[in-house]
């Protein structure tokens, strides 16, 4: 199970005060909430037109979200000539929510995959192949949407996450959110260690070296705890996906070895207690992994934990690029054979507007600068922050610019694949109990991904 989805079932094992605050810890809430459920809800079928004759978009979701109707009743105002209809997956008492979920998943990609299916669809649901649609040119390129609007300008938006999202060259899932990726550390226990490190710029190579070290200074036991080893696995593995899984061309291939130079990083971590899956109070080690939602998430989730806390950047993988890590939320598709492709794109575009982004409900950072600028701004000039605890947390101008270049710098996607990630997760704990090899729980994962991948 990955960071997000151990965030979506409530994964993290802190107090829970500290667990009701932060939003920023441990992976993220994906916009998927697992939901029950047995038939899509009646709706018009696709193409044709909607009520009095106008004409209709059909966005598909899992589940009811109040953000996306919030957008339709707005939207219909502004265009009388358009019926936005929300087709979901509906809810219903007792079923199995994973079964659901497989059979919502199965659904779009028969409907997609064949030519068919709503015009938009939410592509953040875990489980749907977003790169075999691509593959498939099941879905529109954006991109091209883009360059060919002269209406879009796209000095407005948040252009390094708009183009760290594109797949294949081209932006086929549009994120209309995104949080950022890094660690919150006890600054006050590693200023007193005297050990030395550039977060700006460091790999997780260095992150072992760094944290054994300060181990070894007695502020702390470890640099991160209550993470079983083969989370913290995943956790690398998100982070070096493109190195590992190759797409570019089909079949796709897994790269075993560098799979295996991945545990054995690991397995190293624990060994020098850099890490342990055991349970640690929160505040007795120097880092826990966060995702930013927001600026005020900058100040309340250090300052709940240390006396003295502080947001770093995440260890890089080898190979990446400097630069942050992004996390991408409310992330739309267009069909390809949608014959409403205008209206499609004019709905989409009014989700990026000020007003689209400023709805209530969303959360994370907006792809659009002035949303962003206005939260700044109204966050710099209240001066400080009531935490949930009830404490004061002054804010400072150098905080809102160390914040907004952290924004500016975020270009690499976080690569989320709950499939793969629980196939690590099953096979790798033979490695980590000494029952198979390193090589021999790498080449199950490459079989068994591979398979996935290209089936």
């Amino acid at each position: 199970m990955s960071r997000i989805d151990r965030m979506e079932n409530g994964e993290e094992r802190l107090t829970m005060k500290k667990r009701g605050v932060l939003s920023l810890i441990v992976g993220l809430t994906m916009a998927l909430t697992a939901c029950t459920g047995g038939q899509f809800s009646k709706v018009k079928e696709e193409g044709q037109e909607g009520q009095d004759g106008k004409k209709m978009v059909v966005l598909s979701v899992f589940q009811k979200d109040p953000v996306y109707s919030q957008a339709e009743k707005r939207y219909e105002e502004k265009h009388p000539d358009v019926d936005i209809q929300i087709k979901e997956y509906s809810q219903g008492e007792g079923s199995n929510q994973e079964g659901d979920l497989e059979k919502y998943v199965n659904t779009t990609n028969t409907e997609l995959l064949s030519g068919k299916g709503a015009d938009l669809i939410a592509l953040d649901v875990s489980g749907l192949p977003v790169w075999k649609y691509v593959d498939k040119e099941a879905l529109v390129n954006l991109s091209e949407l883009m360059k060919q609007d002269p209406a879009f300008d796209s000095t407005l938006y948040e252009m390094n996450i708009l183009d760290g999202a594109k797949m294949r060259g081209g932006l086929y899932s549009l994120p209309l959110r995104f949080s950022l990726d890094s660690l919150m550390g006890d600054a006050k226990a590693i200023e007193q260690s005297g050990v030395k490190f550039d977060d700006s710029t460091w790999t997780w190579g260095e992150f072992t070296s760094v944290g054994t070290r300060l181990a070894a200074s007695g502020g702390h036991t470890y640099s991160m705890g209550n993470t079983p080893p083969e989370q913290m696995l995943n956790n690398l593995f998100v982070d070096n996906y493109t190195r590992i899984v190759h797409e570019e061309k089909r079949p796709v291939s897994f790269d075993a070895s560098v799979f295996v130079g991945l545990m054995e990083q690991v397995k190293m971590m624990y060994a020098n207690k850099v890490v342990t899956d055991a349970e640690v109070n929160a505040g007795d080690y120097f880092f826990a992994p966060a995702l930013i939602l927001s600026p005020e998430d900058y100040f309340v989730g250090p300052a709940m934990f240390y006396e003295q806390g502080k947001i770093y950047h995440k260890p890089l993988a080898a190979g990446q690029q400097v630069g942050g890590t992004f996390v991408m939320h409310k992330n739309l598709g267009m069909n390809r054979n949608s014959n409403v492709q205008a209206e499609a794109w004019e709905f989409m575009k009014f989700l990026l507007s000020e007003e689209g982004q400023m709805m209530p409900g969303l959360q994370g950072f907006s792809v659009n600068k002035k949303v962003n600028e206005k939260t700044f701004k109204d966050l710099e000039d209240k001066g400080a922050i009531e935490s949930p605890m009830g404490s004061t947390i002054p804010v400072q101008k150098a905080d809102i610019s160390i914040i907004k270049q952290m924004l500016a710098q975020a270009i690499t996607p976080q690569q989320n694949n709950s499939k793969i990630q629980t196939i690590i997760e099953e096979e790798a704990k033979a490695y980590f109990s000494g029952q198979k090899s390193a090589q021999e729980v790498a080449d199950l994962v490459a079989n068994r991904v591979t398979i996935y991948l290209n089936e």
